[in-house]
């Protein structure tokens, strides 16, 4: 991963861990159990798995960037995917595939490309019952993502 990619989803994971930490009163005044993690609220590895799969059959429906993914081997990339969005989520670090904008570059994204798919990523955090609390947590980490994924961080 590039060191500005690093950063930013270092960044997230800091604010989401820190987000955390914070705790809520109940009615009573009694502190609330530590918040659990994106990670944990997305259903840890498995959930995740999941949600990736989701997102990437509603890629391939989606008639406006299927073709992008129409000679690509779908377990591979599900298996990059689930890694590099369980680390940035707040679960481990095993992601192995490239950054964010060398695995973009040859593709000619437009913003309505980007935007599309982050709407598929949305309705797969709906297909598997995600509330509108983490869909906002996602879409802020996907949107942070966009200047990588379009090639105009500058690197």
């Amino acid at each position: 991963m590039t060191s500005h990619l690093m950063k930013t989803l270092a960044i997230v994971a800091l604010a989401l861990s820190l987000t955390a930490l914070i705790p809520t009163a109940h009615a009573d005044g009694a502190a609330a159990d530590e918040a659990p993690t994106l990670y944990a609220r997305l259903g840890e590895w498995d959930g995740i798995n999941r949600i990736v799969r989701d997102t990437i059959a509603n890629h391939r429906k989606n008639p406006a960037i299927a073709h992008y993914f129409s000679t690509t081997d779908l377990d591979v990339l599900a298996a990059h995917v689930t890694a590099f969005f369980a680390a940035g989520t707040g679960g481990p670090d095993k992601s192995e595939g490239r950054d964010m904008t060398s695995a973009h570059a040859s593709l000619g994204l437009s913003e309505a490309d980007f935007d599309s798919a982050v709407a598929d990523v949305l309705l797969a955090l709906d297909q598997n019952g995600m509330d509108d609390g983490v869909k906002a947590e996602v879409n802020g980490i996907l949107q942070s993502l966009r200047p990588a994924v379009m090639g105009t961080t500058g690197e």
